[in-house]
């Protein structure tokens, strides 16, 4: 009774290798249809990449056009204004000269750098021209700047010179060797191979402003000495301390100059020891 019903339970061979047969069958036609959707899809991502790196491309080309025709403006612009200033400095007239000049370097400096960004988008002999043409041209105006500046400064210290000598003749002497050591020292400062120039111009500044305070204060007393408390005094002792600024400067300028001969007092006991040393014949 037992052994019929396991025989009626168990299932028979075929029936597995029938089950075998449809997930096979089952599985070909699902990747009958998932294979061709993937290979679709793969098309479709490859064409919307295309189409955005296409499409950056194009943008950025546009743009890079749009910028090289700015420049190109920027640059018309620029020589229309040099021109202008060529005609100021041709006329003299220093003050519209500095106003334009002092427009005409920002716009210099922006058409150098843009010409930076765009050197693959334009041709080289163009970018090296526009280069060239902005260097020369920088430098010319600065060279200029310095000039009218330089200038300006003569003529505000010619009433000055005309007060001192008029005012306080027995400065006069004293205030030439200043200025003279004043301009030396910077010289000798600029030329130095010292690590710190910077600072050693910004003390020396610092210096010559305290003597300038002096000396301009000297002259305000002098020229009124009423208007003002223990005048004679105080004339003395402005007067003491210029004349002492005046050697100290000469000391600085000594120092300076001794810097410079470093090398040629190292040659002279070298050549002393070898004096010393040769036997002779």
């Amino acid at each position: 009774m037992s052994r019929r019903n396991d025989d009626s339970n168990q299932q028979p061979e075929w029936f597995s290798w029938f089950w075998i047969l449809i997930f096979v069958f089952g599985s070909g036609i699902v990747a009958s249809y998932l294979l061709p959707i993937a290979i679709l899809g793969t098309i479709g991502y490859g064409i919307y990449r295309y189409h955005n790196q296409r499409k950056d491309r194009i943008e950025a080309k546009q743009n890079s056009i749009g910028r090289i025709e700015y420049l190109k403006s920027e640059i018309g612009q620029a020589d229309r204004r040099i021109k202008k200033l060529e005609s100021y400095q041709k006329d003299g007239d220093q003050e519209s000269y500095q106003d334009l000049a002092l427009q005409i370097l920002p716009q210099l400096t922006y058409i150098k750098n843009t010409a930076n960004d765009l050197r693959g988008e334009i041709p080289a002999s163009v970018y090296q021209r526009i280069q060239t043409k902005i260097r020369t041209v920088t430098a010319e105006i600065d060279e200029q700047l310095q000039k009218i500046e330089q200038e300006k400064r003569q003529k505000e210290a010619q009433p000055k010179k005309t007060s001192l000598e008029e005012l306080a003749p027995e400065l006069a002497a004293t205030v030439r060797n200043i200025q003279i050591d004043h301009e030396a020292i910077l010289q000798k400062i600029s030329q130095s191979e010292s690590n710190n120039k910077e600072e050693l111009t910004a003390i020396h500044q610092s210096q010559m402003e305290h003597y300038e305070d002096i000396l301009e204060g000297y002259l305000k007393i002098k020229a009124s000495p009423k208007d003002f408390y223990n005048a004679e005094e105080r004339l003395a002792k402005a007067k003491a301390a210029i004349e002492q600024f005046d050697l100290d400067l000469d000391e600085a300028l000594r120092q300076l100059n001794e810097a410079d001969l470093r090398d040629f007092d190292i040659s002279l006991r070298i050549l002393d020891k070898e004096k010393q040393t040769d036997p002779g014949f």
